[in-house]
């Protein structure tokens, strides 16, 4: 007569705290389970035996055990708003120019104490990098673009900021009078300052500032009048920090984007690639490695390869380096602005080394129908190539054939 069989099952659960109280789980929260398997717990097997020496008499089909875990959302820790600031002399007054990047730095430290981030130099540079806008002629004319706002918003996403700042020194002036019997000579600086929110380009914050600083003539004529003009630009940076800094709090700033933008590219390479596809009994899967291996285009977004073309992608919508590369080929690379549904379709030109190897594109495609028909070979699939509209398949030769036939059989 057989013994009796019992089955005896152990449930081991281990809580992220290290305890298995019960507990209701939190807005947002997820459990993890994870099957424990015998072989990789020891504490599962000293289990087993203690039960099977407790119960000598009986025998152990299975032993199940399961990890638990449970998380929570990390709470979101709030960011001061980022903010970049470009101030412009559009004076004539000698020295002014070498004012300016003391004029911005006077004023980030103004507004440090205020919640904002200020963006400093090397970081605006490596934004503009990051965006390939490495020449000075590029770079003027997208900061010039800020102060008539053609290019905030292009900036500021480039820039990766919440706010753009730009402040103008439009007029630094010089007037002498006669008060009484004494002459007066009177500086009077006048400045502007614009805070554009970078999301919508709109503005949150606007003001036209001047102020006059009288001197007597004897000390002040003579002089270029830049230490009294420095004294005016150090008030203006104290009134209009704290003025930014009072209104900063009400400024809203754009959410980031919680959707994707879904978008796709292609280039000339990928169609003469589906060109030879034409008649090629295989599976999609198949013909899709083929566009991959053959093809052999990348595709990089803001410096990271993320994938081959043809190809859908998704990333968060707005301003992205995209970069379209190939062996052979010009790298194209363009800054483009990826909204959902874009379509990119690429028209790429050999290289110098590409014209050297191939000579022409007709070249190019003749060799590269070659390598088609060998990959497919590999895979044991017979081609065909109907080359009668081709007006060159061989290189440096007149074309004596106009159907080349390339027949692969599986071994």
């Amino acid at each position: 007569m057989n013994r009796p069989t019992r089955i005896i099952r152990f449930l081991l659960t281990a809580c992220l705290a290290g305890t298995c109280a019960a507990r209701a789980l939190a807005q947002g929260a997820t459990t993890v389970n994870e099957t424990v398997k015998l072989e990789e717990s020891a504490e599962l097997r000293a289990f087993k035996e203690r039960v099977q020496a407790a119960n000598p008499d009986m025998e152990i089909v299975s032993v199940d055990a399961r990890q638990s875990a449970t998380l929570t959302p990390k709470p979101k820790i709030a960011k001061d708003p980022q903010v970049a600031i470009f101030v412009k002399n559009q004076t004539k007054t000698a020295g002014f120019d070498d004012l300016v990047d003391g004029v911005r730095d006077r004023l980030a430290a103004e507004l440090a104490g205020a919640g904002l981030t200020v963006l400093d130099k090397a970081e605006i540079a490596d934004g503009f990098n990051r965006f390939k806008i490495t020449t000075e002629e590029e770079r003027a004319g997208l900061i010039n673009g800020v102060f008539t706002g053609g290019s905030t918003v292009r900036v500021a996403q480039m820039l990766g900021v919440d706010f753009v700042m730009v402040a103008s020194i439009i007029g630094a002036d010089r007037s002498v009078r006669t008060a009484g019997d004494q002459r007066v000579v009177t500086f009077t600086l006048r400045m502007t300052v614009k805070v554009t929110a970078a999301a919508t380009g709109a503005s949150v914050y606007g003001e036209n500032w001047t102020r006059r600083l009288p001197a007597p003539a004897e000390s002040a004529e003579g002089s270029d009048g830049n230490a009294y003009f420095s004294d005016l630009l150090d008030a203006w940076v104290q009134e209009t920090g704290a003025a930014l800094a009072a209104k900063a709090p009400t400024w809203k700033r754009a959410e980031a984007p919680a959707e994707q933008a879904t978008f796709t590219v292609s280039t000339t390479v990928d169609e003469l690639i589906q060109g030879l596809e034409t008649g090629v009994r295989a599976s999609n899967e198949l013909l899709d490695e083929m566009r991959r291996l053959v093809g052999g285009v990348t595709v990089e977004l803001d410096g990271a390869a993320i994938g081959s073309s043809p190809g859908t992608f998704t990333c968060a919508p707005g301003l992205h380096q995209l970069r379209i590369s190939r062996a052979w080929m010009k790298d194209w690379q363009q800054t483009v602005n990826i909204r959902d549904g874009a379509n990119f379709r690429v028209a790429l030109e050999l290289s110098d080394a590409g014209l050297q190897r191939f000579q022409s594109l007709e070249g190019f495609r003749a060799l590269t129908a070659v390598a088609y028909a060998e990959a497919m070979a590999r895979k044991g699939v017979k081609i065909n190539f109907d080359t009668a509209a081709w007006r060159d398949v061989t290189i440096g030769k007149p074309v004596e054939k106009t159907v080349t036939t390339i027949v692969t059989e599986k071994p």
